[in-house]
Order: structure tokens, then C-alpha cells, then sequence
């Protein structure tokens, strides 16, 4: 069992079943996807594969944060709320009954994530593989809660080896969309046409389409594709000869690059990555 922030304790299981074509599980895992996507984040609900010679199927189902209430702070006269308010405008405030209001320190969502993952090929000598995540906070998990967020990936990779395993090149890329508050909902028809007369119409052809995979409003990340912030990929080349096994990777990680199954990448970078395992 491992401590929760609030003090309490909080119990860790997991149990699956297998055959040697699928497997199915529920509990606490680390699903392992491609690492650009989803790694090394505990996932708490079902994790299954299926696993054919020629086709793939990943599939992780479940909540990557638990919701905790916010708590409260202190005990305020409503006489005295507008003079708080101004001083700690950052907490959150609510009544208790007539008189008093209670401050409130900022809660943690109930995080709900899903990620899809058909491939193509064992993986033995080649694959393919196409990626899809979504994740969202659960503005009603709690109470007392400030921007909840909302993210979405898609994502490619492969691998090919020649020479029985000696040669390998293998690549993945993947695109990501955030949205760091979705309380305010999408943009509506009215805040279009005040906000933006000139492109009205194509905001909102791109709302229509949008929002049935993320929230679309001003804190949508990338809100256009002038640049390629939102982008990350990696491609590399290993040889194993000589009993060296040398690998050269090339990659790029956008600085808005997001992935909630994600949260230990670098991200900002790009160049050229040497290691030899002698």
C-alpha cells in the first residue's frame, strides 16, 4: 500500500489472465507503448492485447490520477470575503452557511485516460504500428478544482531488422493537441464571430470537427500550424557487429509536445543521439 498525499493509504492490485494470443488485466499497470506516447505512467484499470502473427491489438483503459478533494483553509466572516478575495485571489472560496464563507485549497481530478494501439507484423524481423490516445481531467470528480486539461495524441512507429537481427532501423513520430482549461467548453458561434470576423468560418469548421476529440477554446494548443511546436519524432539505426552494439538516433521534440501517458520526456530539443554498448 503506498501513502497518499492526504495521509491515507492506498492499495496497489492487479490481476490478469493469459493465453498465448491474448491477455486481459485489470489494476495498476505500466502499459508499455511507444515511448513518445505512453511509458512508464501507472494506469489504474484494464490493460489487454491481442497478439496474432500478422495483426496487433493494445488496448489500456483507465485513470492515471485519482481525485482529491481540495481542503479547507479557513473560516472567513462574509464581511470580510471581498478583502480576502483581493489579498489570496489564487484559492478557491465557498459558503458554509449565511454568515461565514470557508477558503479552500485547489483539488486534484480523477484523470481518465484511454490509448489504442493496432499494429501489423510480429515484431520479430518487422512492424507497424498506429497509435491513439485521449486523456481527461473530470471537472466533476471534485469540488474545489482549477483548469482541469484535456490532451490528445496520434502517433505512428515502426521497426525493421536485417542480417538475423544485426541491422535495425526503426522510427516513430507523433502529434499532440492540449488544452490547459477546459472549464469555459468550446468556443461558441457568438465568441467566434466577435473574437474572429475576419476567419470566422474556418475556426468554426475546424471547431466542429475538433471537438469531438478535444475541447476547443483559447487555451487549445496548437490553435493553428504555422509551426511544429506540437510535434515530436526520432528515428534511429543500430548495428550490432564486432560485439559492439552501436546506435544513432536522430529526433525532434517540440516545445509544446504533450502526452499525459508521457510526463518524464524531454522536450524542447533536437540533435543527434551516439551510444555504443561494448
Amino acid at each position: 500500500m503506498i501513502p497518499s498525499r492526504t495521509g491515507s493509504l492506498q492499495n496497489r492490485y492487479f490481476a490478469s489472465a493469459q493465453l498465448p494470443w491474448v491477455r486481459v488485466g485489470y489494476g495498476d499497470a505500466y502499459p508499455s507503448f511507444p515511448n513518445l506516447v505512453l511509458s512508464g505512467k501507472r494506469v489504474r484499470g484494464l490493460v489487454s492485447a491481442l497478439k496474432l502473427d500478422w495483426f496487433n491489438l493494445d488496448l489500456t483503459i483507465g485513470k492515471t490520477t485519482r481525485s482529491v478533494e481540495g481542503s479547507l483553509l479557513q473560516v472567513i466572516r462574509k464581511d470580510s470575503l471581498a478583502r480576502e478575495q483581493q489579498r489570496d485571489p489564487q484559492s478557491a472560496y465557498a459558503p458554509i452557511n449565511d454568515t461565514t464563507w470557508g477558503k479552500y485549497s485547489y483539488g486534484t481530478f480523477d484523470r481518465d485516460l484511454i490509448a489504442i494501439r493496432p499494429s501489423f507484423g510480429s515484431g520479430e524481423y518487422w512492424q507497424f504500428g498506429l497509435t491513439w490516445l485521449k486523456s481527461k481531467d473530470d471537472a466533476g470528480s471534485i469540488r474545489y478544482g482549477s483548469r482541469p486539461k484535456e490532451n490528445f495524441v496520434l502517433g505512428s512507429d515502426f521497426v525493421a531488422r536485417f542480417d538475423e537481427k544485426r541491422i535495425e532501423v526503426s522510427g516513430q513520430g507523433a502529434f499532440s493537441a492540449f488544452n490547459s482549461d477546459i472549464s469555459s467548453g468550446n468556443f461558441t458561434d457568438a465568441y467566434i464571430d466577435s473574437v474572429y470576423p475576419n476567419d470566422k468560418e474556418r475556426i468554426k469548421r475546424a471547431r466542429d470537427i475538433l471537438k469531438n476529440v478535444i475541447t476547443v477554446n483559447e487555451n487549445l494548443r496548437p490553435l493553428g500550424f504555422d509551426t511544429w511546436a506540437t510535434l515530436a519524432y526520432e528515428v534511429s539505426l543500430g548495428l550490432n557487429y564486432f560485439d559492439n552494439v552501436l546506435k544513432f538516433t536522430y529526433l525532434f521534440r517540440g516545445s509544446d509536445y504533450n502526452s499525459f501517458g508521457q510526463t518524464f520526456l524531454r522536450k524542447d530539443i533536437t540533435g543527434v543521439n551516439i551510444t555504443d554498448r561494448v
